[in-house]
């Protein structure tokens, strides 16, 4: 069998075949690198992905493909959306029938964190009106994307409070939302903040200890002109250091090596020795060798323009030892997050460090 090749929606090659219109709106829905059976095509030179479609399948709607029997389902952008997701590790949460009821989202997968009003430092909410018991342990989820993650926490752990921070309001409101609707939004709260800036500030006031930090599958920012954009810059990590107490952790993970490797090297640069790699965890079976990350590319893209400078994670003489450790091979937080399931799925790497904090 032959195969169409495409490269991010809705820009595919094809190679003068018709296509049935169910294919087309497959193809259109699919991920990068996405092959589309019976018909001939050629790769596209950002293919990332490759997952077979059976396009032979009648009414294929809108961000819905099958993926051999694996039947994945993707939105526009290549992300597990609706049955993916709810017959995953999500399914207890009942999501799906939630989601009828509280309605659907339309946003932008990228937003630039630099602009002006993300610049203004968010103020801490009420926290006894946010949680029950608002001196329980705290999980700070940094970036916390649509909040799958920390619902399930906010379930299996009802005596911890959990917080998801991320830059994309309609994601929090949905995500509080939802956690009405499971039922447990006496212990999970999502807030639309910049946690680069506003970290210290919202934890400053909270009346019990923050337990963990944790930073997943943040936006890459590829370009070496952007990289004042992700979300681990020396602000953050001084932030972290100060709210955490000794013997508490930060636990980063991503499935792009160079955003892995910046990450642990921002906290072991500018940390000033106030975290350390967790060692009770990272044991020679339970990691795999750190190597070195490639280069990234810069592309000539135009975007956003920047109103506020942030430094950069640069690769400088810096002694870095924590490299030494590896990568931990399991998640230990036990649930995974959206993009892990992903990326789980389609059998690629996740690079994961826990730090604690000294």
């Amino acid at each position: 069998m032959a195969f169409h090749t495409v490269c991010r929606p809705p820009h595919y090659i094809l190679r003068g075949v018709a296509l049935s219109s169910e294919v087309r709106r497959a193809a259109l829905c699919s991920v990068p690198g996405t092959r589309l059976g019976i018909s001939r095509g050629v790769p596209c030179r950002n293919t990332r992905r490759t997952l077979t479609i059976n396009s032979s399948s009648a009414g294929v709607s809108k961000g819905e493909a099958l993926a051999g029997e694996e039947k994945l389902i993707y939105d526009r952008r290549g992300k597990l959306k609706g049955k993916a997701v709810a017959e995953g590790p999500f399914q207890e949460l009942g999501l799906k029938e939630i989601s009828d009821k509280v309605g659907g989202i339309r946003l932008r997968q990228h937003v630039n964190p630099l602009k002006r009003e993300l610049q203004i430092v968010s103020e801490p909410p009420e926290w006894k009106s946010v949680y029950e018991e608002p001196t329980n342990n705290l999980h700070v989820d940094v970036g916390c994307g649509p909040g799958r993650f920390l619902l399930m926490k906010a379930k299996g752990q009802p005596s911890q409070n959990h917080l998801g921070l991320d830059i994309r309001e309609k994601l929090t409101d949905r995500g509080n939302a939802w956690a009405k609707e499971v039922g447990c939004d006496r212990n999970v709260h999502f807030m639309m903040s910049n946690a680069t800036v506003s970290l210290s500030n919202i934890l400053s006031t909270y009346p019990g200890q923050v337990a963990c930090v944790s930073v997943q599958f943040p936006d890459p920012h590829f370009k070496k002109r952007h990289h004042k954009r992700r979300i681990v810059q020396p602000q953050l990590v001084d932030a972290v250091a100060d709210v955490l107490p000794p013997g508490r952790q930060v636990f980063l993970q991503s499935d792009v090596r160079e955003v892995a490797v910046a990450m642990r090297e921002q906290f072991e640069k500018y940390s000033a020795g106030r975290f350390m790699i967790d060692t009770s965890l990272h044991t020679p079976n339970a990691t795999i060798p750190a190597d070195v990350p490639e280069e990234d590319e810069d592309e000539d893209e135009d975007d956003e323009s920047d109103h506020e400078s942030s430094p950069s994670a640069e690769v400088d003489d810096f002694p870095y030892e924590w490299a030494a450790h590896g990568w931990l091979r399991e998640n230990p937080m036990g649930v995974p997050t959206e993009r892990e399931v992903y990326v789980l799925n389609d059998n690629l790497p996740v690079y994961r460090v826990m730090l604690v904090r000294q």
